[in-house]
């Protein structure tokens, strides 16, 4: 049976011993980042979605089609406004920025990757960025993944549905749900 040495001993000490004074250091003094995120809070808010289809103040166009029978492969971008209600002459808070992809072989299915551009308001200067995947009946259930301005660091969800759909436009009402940190130090 072999005899562990005084040495061996030694050096398991010695690393016991550093390896504590590292902890204790780590816990006493910790580091922290070159900002702070600030207190937490919950924003809710509705917003309307207005696209066009035709006419010059089209909003959205199709740049890649595939002639598929349920569309599938089919890519829109799109460019559309933002609004506080359903009607047209409501007052206009930005703009949604994205694109939808048509994902399915087999029902409809778009995922939608955008952007929640805020220009008036009191989001103004702000922007929201979620993705999600909507079903043939309009209505989704999408991840907010991140923002600016106002909205750094967010997360959250964004469910939407289709409320008025023709072949000149559609509107779909936003309820959106945000996790934001307040007092974030702007970048210089």
């Amino acid at each position: 049976m072999a005899s562990s040495s005084p040495r061996h001993y030694s050096a398991l000490s010695s690393l016991f011993l550093l390896f504590f004074t590292l902890l204790a250091a780590a816990v006493a003094f910790p580091v922290t980042s070159e900002f702070e995120l600030g207190p937490r809070n919950r924003t809710y808010f509705r917003v309307y979605f207005h696209e066009t289809f035709i006419g010059p103040d089209n909003t959205t166009l199709n740049v890649v089609k595939k002639n598929r029978p349920n569309g599938f492969g089919d890519v829109f971008i799109f460019d559309t406004v933002l609004r506080v209600g359903p009607e047209a002459n409501s007052t206009y808070v930005g703009k949604a920025q994205g694109v939808t992809f048509v994902v399915s072989r087999r029902d409809v299915s778009l995922l939608i990757p955008l952007v929640l551009v805020f220009t008036e308001g009191e989001f103004a200067n702000s922007t929201l960025t979620i993705i999600g995947k909507m079903d043939g009946a309009g209505k989704a259930d999408r991840a907010i993944i991140g923002g600016t301005g106002r909205f750094r660091f967010a997360s959250g969800n964004a469910v939407s549905e289709v409320i008025s759909s023709s072949a000149e436009g559609l509107i779909a009402v936003f309820d959106v749900y945000v996790v934001h940190h307040a007092g974030v130090r702007p970048y210089p």
